[in-house]
């Protein structure tokens, strides 16, 4: 199968946005490199500062470690601030060993993420004042980055809360991850961008599968007493008793995350040999996971790919048995809220979700205005910690496990939207879903069956992880939420390079 070629022409600034007709050849200014590495310099020596005042005692250790730190965030803002279509080897690489990092070297590293999105954020401003040009994106977007920014200024009011401790660790980690969208959005040289996803993953995917399948082999009991994981975080087991393996994320739907995300970008952006290496990467990745819901997923992926060749009668006839099997599994099979309790079907209790879902809402004013940002849910487990602990075992402490009906547990991250702000935060969510939903699928339609890769692919992640999102709260969640909207932004760039070029096209066959 061929594929376009998705990387810049000789040339070329595919980063360009331009309306037809419109002359877009003036050269970029450049901005002085101080702009981009005092910003830089200034949150690594404040971070430093926070964690030498939480830890004395490590105050050496610390600042021999944060000088590491400054060195390589000076140099990788340089290098991004050069090359910015970098950013995606970056973000991949962070995002998908954090967890292990933290395993092995403390809970501070997981500060660097952060460190990586503000080293990000001081990026693009730079590029966005030397040249402004990809900000004629957001006017593409306005509708639904307005729902957007609905939400947002609903996280900080904070309708229904106190503005307390939770209020900060609830939005932060729902706005962080909005903050990487517009990052993809506003990347520069999108297409190229969008080809270095593609390779990022291409080498990042076939590790995790490979190490997902060394912890197989090595099994639960050397995972916890000699890697070092914990049981109910890395160490997992299905209904079965079959061990679910974590690769160097933190659970293993993250790492199945990956999984779909690799598929995506295979079956619509990838060339031949990528595609290979993604696919078989997934499918040893799903393997070793065991998550129902990536399967289905990686079949909603299958099923955009159908539609795109040409075979939507197909796919639809597909769909109708696939929805009754599913259906039928879900009411044949039984699982027990927590060790003890009576079984009963997946599809009554959706494995404790129902419960979990119930504390959303727990009156009239609750379903308007929400319980408050972080109250419960996401937040509500951190108020007491600035630097939450990496999950690792200890024989001296038995791990306790959340289970539905805890205040930490919702499961959904739109049951967390509905719980922090209420109906007008879900409305705004869904709203946004359905807008850049409509403009991914326009696109891809518009440009054939070859013509929108970006689109086809952009269409395929939203719908996959759409899905996700209703058992899983997953937007704050590093595969799920942060990388997740992060590739979506990308995808979304370049989907809108896309369609101004089919405009261009369109409005010069018109003048002919």
């Amino acid at each position: 199968m061929t594929r376009p070629d998705i990387g810049a022409g000789p040339g070329t600034d595919p980063g360009i946005d331009t309306a037809p007709g419109r002359v877009s050849a003036r050269p970029a200014r450049r901005v002085p490199l101080a702009l981009v590495v005092a910003p830089v310099a200034a949150v690594a020596v404040l971070l430093t500062a926070v964690l030498t005042v939480r830890d004395p005692a490590g105050g050496p250790l610390l600042a021999a470690g944060a000088v590491a730190g400054l060195v390589a965030a000076l140099g990788a803002a340089l290098l991004l601030y050069r090359r910015p279509w970098l950013a995606p080897w970056g973000v991949i690489l962070l995002f998908s060993t954090t967890a292990e990092l933290r395993v092995r070297l403390g809970g501070p590293v997981g500060a660097a993420k952060d460190l990586l999105v503000a080293l990000l954020v001081v990026v693009l401003a730079a590029q966005l004042l030397g040249d402004g040009r990809a900000l004629a994106r957001l006017r593409t977007h306005a509708f639904p980055l307005g729902a957007l920014g609905l939400l947002v200024a609903l996280y900080l009011l904070d309708p229904a809360g106190q503005w307390g401790l939770s209020w900060v660790f609830g939005s932060r980690m729902l706005l962080e991850g909005l903050l990487l969208l517009m990052i993809g959005l506003l990347c520069a040289q999108p297409e190229r961008t969008t080809a270095h996803l593609v390779r990022a993953l291409t080498v990042v995917l076939p590790v995790q599968a490979a190490l997902a399948w060394a912890q197989q082999a090595a099994g639960a009991d050397a995972l916890m007493h000699s890697w070092g994981y914990q049981w109910g975080a890395q160490v997992r087991v299905t209904s079965d008793g079959g061990l679910r393996t974590t690769g160097a994320f933190e659970d293993p739907f993250q790492l199945a995350a990956l999984a779909v995300l690799g598929t995506a970008v295979a079956l619509f952006l990838a060339s031949r040999t990528q595609a290979v290496i993604l696919l078989v990467s997934a499918a040893a990745v799903l393997a070793a996971t065991s998550v129902r819901t990536a399967a289905l997923q990686v079949a909603i992926a299958a099923l955009v790919w159908m539609v795109r060749r040409g075979w939507a009668r197909q796919a639809a006839v597909l769909a109708v048995p696939a929805v009754a099997a599913v259906l039928y599994l879900l009411a044949t099979t039984t699982t027990a809220l927590y060790p003890g309790a009576p079984e009963t079907p997946l599809l009554f209790g959706l494995n404790g979700r129902s419960t979990a879902w119930s504390q959303a809402v727990t009156g009239p004013w609750s379903a308007v205005a929400g319980n408050g940002v972080g109250e419960v849910g996401t937040g509500s487990d951190r108020a007491a910690t600035l630097i939450s602990a990496p999950p690792e075992y200890d024989p001296e402490v038995e791990p306790e496990a959340e289970i539905a009906g805890s205040s930490a547990f919702l499961d959904s991250a739109y049951a967390q939207v509905q719980s922090d702000v209420g109906l007008p935060g879900t409305v705004a969510l869904l709203v946004w879903i359905a807008a850049t939903g409509r403009f991914l699928l326009c696109t891809a339609r518009t440009g054939g069956r070859w013509g929108a890769p970006a689109a086809w692919a952009g269409t395929t992640v939203l719908a996959a992880s759409a899905v996700d999102w209703v058992g899983r709260s997953s937007l704050s969640s590093y595969t799920t939420g942060f990388l997740t909207l992060y590739v979506l932004g990308v995808l979304l760039a370049a989907a809108t390079a896309e369609h101004d070029r089919h405009t261009e096209l369109d409005a010069g066959e018109t003048v002919r």
